[in-house]
């Protein structure tokens, strides 16, 4: 029979072992991360029904055309509207998904009949002429964006795989390659891990991470920048070729993300940029060379065939040039058409949580407002530096936010809004969960105040909890 003090010896030692879990898991935000976001995400792979996320036909077909060579897109039409030739096995899949995705919604639609016809379906005759396809949109975009799913689309031609096998394995290595980025950055960014593997989390993130895309892996080089740039202005290791090389991703990725050289301020007192701007243009400047050579190489083409014959309004309204100098005779029309936009806050704040599939798949209210305040939650942290240096980063953060919807407002008011109009044209909620970690950020040096670490721990766990069940559970309650 145990005696009082070996019990309570017993208790003291359960005690600090609990303790001393604790404080292991409060450490390893990024070990966590990976464990939950492959739990949702794998799943998340196989049930997103194919081309079912937003643009994923597009980005399909222009990472199918890079890994068959076609770098910088090349091959148009009768219009002079750039595509490729899909080989008429591979279109056979592809012309079916993209065919039924039209259906959803409609009465007694689901994906489980869908698929039963695709498997009774006879396969395309084996000598069939291959089909040009458009990208629609994805043609813009620089090959960075989509090296992770060539080797998927090398490999699934090796082993002979058909459309769905081949969409799955992209998927697959997409989803490894953005998850990987994004781990490292909550491995690398000081005090903020717990915040950032609740944005990482996001219904949204997942979502875009478990398709072919080009928002997940964005969001990840995001974070990186974030974090690196903090880590400087911290004082902590942030050697320059990393922060050079981060930046340039980041910048190259997508044209918007050109705002989040506006962090490279944060990492010395403003009155010494100037003297050390050889250095930022090392971090900046690969960057912003890369872009604006590919955007010259590209022809800056977003597909503005599409609005022109939406529209009716001549092709120079939507040429960037043109447009330039519209801007310039009448700022105004630009402030207005913003201000327009602005009506649709509302949506844009739940797209940026969890807007899935074509826009049409929406989480309940309440999963929205949790989120969002637990994001807020996981962001009161306190730095460990002077007041001075958190107001630059303060500064630094705020201004990259902004510069940030200023740069998708404009990007999407040169290429894609017509002059008749009273809102910008073609803005998505998604595209602007890119900068809750820069967001992130600025609260915190501005606030400098929280909870215990293991508060804001549990916090970020519920949420990143909810996030994955809230995502799975849409997807399969209206998709299947």
């Amino acid at each position: 029979m145990s005696s009082v003090p070996d019990l309570l010896t017993s208790t003291g030692k359960r005690e600090k072992v609990r303790a001393r879990s604790i404080r292991y898991l409060i450490g390893r935000p990024a070990a966590i991360f990976v464990v939950l976001a492959t739990l949702f995400g794998l799943p998340a792979i196989v049930l997103i029904p194919p081309l079912r996320g937003a643009d994923e036909p597009a980005h399909f077909l222009r990472a199918y055309g890079i890994a068959h060579g076609q770098v910088a897109p090349k091959l148009v039409d009768e219009h002079g509207r750039k595509g490729l030739f899909l080989p008429a096995a591979m279109h056979d899949g592809y012309d079916y998904f993209e065919t039924v995705r039209y259906r959803f919604g409609t009465p007694q639609f689901n994906y489980r009949d869908v698929f039963a016809e695709y498997v009774r379906r006879k396969p395309a005759p084996a000598d069939a002429a291959p089909v040009f396809l458009l990208y629609a949109g994805s043609e813009g975009y620089a090959p960075l964006a989509y090296l992770p799913y060539l080797p998927a689309v090398w490999l699934a031609r090796a082993l002979g795989l058909d459309f769905v096998m081949t969409l799955l394995l992209m998927r697959l290595f997409g989803f490894v390659t953005a998850g990987a980025l994004a781990a490292y950055a909550i491995a690398l960014v000081p005090r903020l891990g717990w915040p950032f593997l609740l944005i990482a989390m996001l219904p949204i993130a997942l979502f875009e991470r478990s398709i072919v895309a080009a928002d997940g892996t964005a969001l990840s080089l995001a974070m990186l920048v974030t974090a690196v740039s903090l880590r400087a202005a911290c004082g902590q290791s942030a050697p320059l070729w990393q922060r050079s090389l981060w930046m340039t991703l980041c910048v190259l990725i997508k044209p918007s993300q050109v705002a989040l050289i506006g962090l490279e301020a944060m990492v010395r007192p403003f009155s010494a940029l100037l003297q050390h701007w050889r250095v930022s243009l090392l971090v900046v400047g690969p960057g912003l060379l890369l872009t604006v050579l590919w955007l010259l190489v590209g022809g800056a083409d977003v597909a503005a065939w599409r609005m022109i014959e939406g529209t009716g309004e001549p092709a120079e309204h939507f040429r960037i040039g043109w447009k330039l100098l519209f801007l310039f005779e009448q700022p105004k029309h630009f402030l207005h058409a913003m201000l327009g936009s602005l009506a649709n806050t509302y949506d844009l704040w739940r797209e940026s949580i969890g807007g899935l599939g074509w826009r049409d798949t929406h989480l309940p209210l309440a999963v929205y407002s949790l989120l969002s305040a637990m994001f807020l939650a996981t962001s009161l942290v306190r730095l460990d530096v002077s007041r001075r240096v958190r107001g630059r980063i303060v500064a630094a953060a705020t201004v990259t936010v902004l510069g940030y919807w200023i740069a998708i407002f404009l990007i999407f008011y040169l290429a894609w809004t017509p002059i008749q109009t009273e809102f910008i044209h073609g803005v998505q909620g998604r595209y602007f969960t890119i900068i809750l970690p820069p967001a992130a950020l600025a609260i915190a040096a501005g606030i400098n105040r929280g909870p215990p670490g293991r508060v804001t721990a549990a916090i970020a766990l519920a949420g990143a909890l909810l996030s994955g069940v809230a995502m799975l559970d849409a997807v399969i309650r209206t998709q299947w």
